[in-house]
């Protein structure tokens, strides 16, 4: 027997004892009641006489067949019935409604564990033979008479098999409701958990794609400033004996450059902690002519080839604020790498304004000299990566590899948003201004590689 099983058997077991002491007790207690009452004698079975046994044994039995009520509870009412019929036969007297006692509980078990198609005939045959063993037992005792006997027969026969049912039936629906609930509950239970831990990993995921965006910036900033500053060390270096002046206005810029990278990881840093005051200027197409001439200025051979539109169209036309940025980033990665790998090679940076439907922006750079060969680092290439993943992000595409010469070729194409062009009217203008300025940032690049050299 397993565990579940064990909880209804002791239900089954408990009932079938409690039954017979019962029953017995009544049976033993009866002639006393009886006596006290005044009730003729006549409805009273002697005590051990043959019929008192008889009664007995058919209260034991009924009593132990409803031990079976939770296997077979169609067999046990029918069982039942045929016993409480045979009592009546035997006219007990008073005593033969105690074996309604067995029917009553009997009825109660049987009720829930089967359904009420199954069991309405025996529930009808049950009650017809319980009003006909009332019929018996009164009319074969002498304790009733015609016609009495038949409303008598017809109450309890009702009520010993209607009450329990009625009750049994109610109480099934209230257990069956409070499952109900209970499964309903477990369900929601299970579901917000779900959710929470479903929160969980959403919050965890935005968390890692912050770090990573995070780490790209650091990336950014740090690389961009650290290779100038490697650039101008390195000029200062040859120029400490031949040109010390030079030397002086070299170690100047890298104090500059130490500068900029620090307050621009102060910024980054004041957004991270969030209750500081972090602004910081948003880099766009605007600016990548200040880059280059930062680029110039700390020593990498780098010039601006621009490539206005013809039809009349604003500079950076359709390109939103999260665009121009990829754009800004992909040239300053890409100026980084040429400083790391190539610093002596010449670069060329073209931004190719024509298309009506792209704005491309090309990076190239020769390959190193024979004084100056390329640096490696062991970065794992993540510059690449964090292009390869802004750019995913705006739906452009981006091409990089090397070059007939040696060098290296990075490309990056970004459609335009024509349909939006007008909300950005503002960013726009400032890239207006921006290409207003590429002609100057051209001359001064190159007035900055003359100085250094």
């Amino acid at each position: 027997m397993t565990p579940a099983d064990g909880a209804p058997r002791a239900v089954a077991i408990a009932a079938a004892l409690g039954c017979w002491v019962v029953t017995i007790a009544l049976l033993l207690a009866i002639p006393a009641l009886v006596i006290a009452e005044g009730t003729d004698m006549a409805a009273l079975t002697p005590l051990g006489s043959g019929l008192w046994w008889a009664t007995a044994a058919v209260l034991t039995l009924q009593s132990g067949a409803l031990l079976g009520t939770r296997a077979a509870p169609r067999t046990v009412l029918l069982v039942l019935t045929a016993l409480t019929l045979g009592l009546g036969a035997l006219a007990p007297g008073a005593a033969y409604t105690l074996s309604h006692l067995p029917v009553v509980v009997a009825v109660f078990l049987a009720v829930p564990r089967r359904t009420w198609p199954q069991l309405r005939g025996v529930l009808a045959l049950t009650a017809l033979a319980v009003s006909l063993g009332i019929v018996l037992n009164g009319l074969r005792s002498g304790i009733s008479t015609w016609p009495g006997v038949l409303g008598e027969a017809l109450v309890q026969g009702t009520g010993v098999v209607g009450l329990p049912a009625l009750i049994a039936l109610a109480l099934a629906s209230l257990h069956a409701t409070r499952e109900a609930q209970r499964k309903e509950l477990a369900a929601l239970t299970r579901e917000r958990e779900a959710l929470e831990r479903e929160r969980e990993a959403l919050g965890r995921a935005a968390a890692s794609e912050e770090r990573a965006a995070m780490a790209r910036e650091l990336h950014d900033i740090a690389a961009h400033h650290l290779s100038g500053i490697a650039l101008v060390a390195a000029a200062a270096d040859r120029q400490i004996d031949t040109d010390p002046e030079a030397a002086h206005v070299s170690v100047r810029q890298v104090r500059s450059q130490t500068r900029a990278v620090l307050e621009d990881i102060r910024r980054v840093v004041g957004l991270l902690r969030g209750g500081e005051r972090a602004e910081r200027s948003v880099e766009n197409l605007a600016t990548i002519p200040a880059l280059i001439r930062s680029r110039a200025e700390a020593g990498l051979p780098v010039r601006l080839e621009p490539h206005a539109p013809a039809d009349g169209r604003e500079p950076g036309e359709g390109l939103g604020p999260l665009a121009q940025l990829v754009a800004y980033r992909m040239v300053q990665e890409s100026l980084t790498n040429a400083a790391e790998h190539a610093p002596s090679a010449e670069c060329l940076v073209t931004v190719d304004d024509t298309a009506r439907e792209q704005l491309v922006i090309t990076v190239r750079n020769e390959g190193p000299t024979a004084d100056r060969a390329p640096r490696r680092t062991d970065s794992g290439g993540f510059g690449l990566i964090g292009m390869r993943e802004r750019t995913t992000l705006i739906g452009g595409h981006l091409e990089h590899g090397p070059t007939a010469d040696g060098g290296w070729r990075v490309q990056l194409s970004i459609p335009r948003d024509l349909t939006g062009a007008r909300a950005g009217a503002g960013v726009r203008a400032g890239a207006g201004a921006g290409a207003g300025a590429i002609d100057a940032a051209g001359e001064a690049a190159a007035a900055a590689q003359e100085d250094l050299r």
